[in-house]
């Protein structure tokens, strides 16, 4: 396996030295499974100042249909020969059809009865019911829908990351039409076992323990990484051992899912970022896919706010961030190591 980077210097001079010659470092850094490029940038800003939520907060409680003394009035019921119940509850979470789906089996899970949560608010039973009350749906829905492969858990919090509304909810997807990131790494993963012969996920965590540089740590089944050549601000991959489907996903890969899922979350918060992006792939009846999750925080770039997506994102479809895999790592694996106990409650 290789984890391949290209250093790229630029020069300038700069008036305000008196035209002293000025050097700038950036990478380009290629997936080790689908080679998709991603560049870091020596950028002078490393942190972000906390923001003030309280206005957006309380604006959003002027309607909002997830809060509990609406949601089962508001939202729709699963459609009977679609589905074997009309909703899917667990804990606090319920499970309902996404009124305006991205594809033929959309959902929405609303996480908790709380309008608001800051990240570092999470807890594991949270996490643990909302994705186990999507996954009740996915098994459903795959028993029923056999063509349906394509299946993910996914998650906007925040206007920032895409979150049209505040209150904690996750987006949840079967479908027969693959998204482009199953398309490109569907057909990398059979080139990967093609050419070496073994299973890509297995050495890809075999190779990060034995580099150590981006192993974060494991929960249970599940081993944590920053990746190498992240897709956002920085990219936390977690690879389940041991499934390949929702309906494999027992309680207690539950449990080592959604205590890595906290702990991330409350790196994040440390950072002042408020905002995520998260999916949780599955790819059914494919013995080379393996389930895992990514999770990329959102924060725009100060002093202006100024968006993380740009002409390099949008239109080149290149990630960009000013923060490297290897120090990210560093910071999660400093909280990770002091964070065994308080992720249960």
């Amino acid at each position: 396996m290789e984890f391949i980077k290209v250093l790229k210097k630029s020069r300038f001079l700069d008036p305000q030295r008196g035209d002293e010659e000025v050097v700038r470092y950036s990478e380009v850094r290629y997936d080790p499974l689908t080679s998709h490029s991603s560049r870091i940038l020596d950028f002078p800003v490393r942190s972000v100042e906390r923001a003030d939520l309280s206005a957006l907060v309380e604006a959003s409680k002027a309607f909002c249909p997830f809060c509990p003394e609406v949601v089962e009035v508001v939202t729709p019921k699963f459609h009977p020969e679609l589905a074997g119940r009309s909703r899917y509850s667990r804990g606090e979470a319920l499970c309902v059809p996404n009124a305006f789906p991205y594809d033929e089996n959309g959902a929405v899970t609303v996480m908790t009865r709380s309008h608001y949560l800051a990240l570092k608010d999470f807890t594991r039973e949270i996490i643990a019911d909302a994705i186990g009350c999507c996954l009740m749906y996915l098994v459903d829905v795959a028993q029923r829908q056999p063509d349906m492969v394509f299946q993910s858990v996914n998650w906007n919090y925040m206007p920032q990351a895409g979150g049209s509304i505040v209150h904690p909810h996750l987006q949840v997807a079967a479908s027969s039409s693959p998204t482009n990131y199953y398309a490109e790494v569907i057909p990398a993963l059979e080139r990967y076992r093609s050419r070496h012969g073994t299973d890509y996920w297995t050495d890809l965590v075999e190779e990060e323990g034995r580099q150590g540089r981006r192993n974060i740590g494991t929960t249970g089944r599940v081993s944590w990484v920053t990746a190498f050549a992240p897709m956002g601000i920085f990219d936390v991959l977690g690879v389940i051992e041991g499934v390949r489907c929702p309906g494999d996903i027992g309680e207690d890969v539950l449990a080592d899912l959604s205590s890595g899922i906290v702990r991330v979350l409350r790196y994040i918060d440390s950072l002042n970022m408020h905002s995520l992006n998260m999916s949780l792939y599955f790819h059914l009846g494919s013995p080379l896919f393996t389930p895992h999750v990514r999770i990329c925080p959102r924060a725009n770039i100060p002093p202006f706010d100024t968006s993380q997506i740009n002409y390099m994102g949008m239109l080149h479809r290149e990630s960009l961030t000013i923060l490297k895999p290897e120090d990210v790592c560093d910071g999660i694996r400093r909280m990770w190591e002091g964070q065994g106990g308080d992720v249960h409650d």
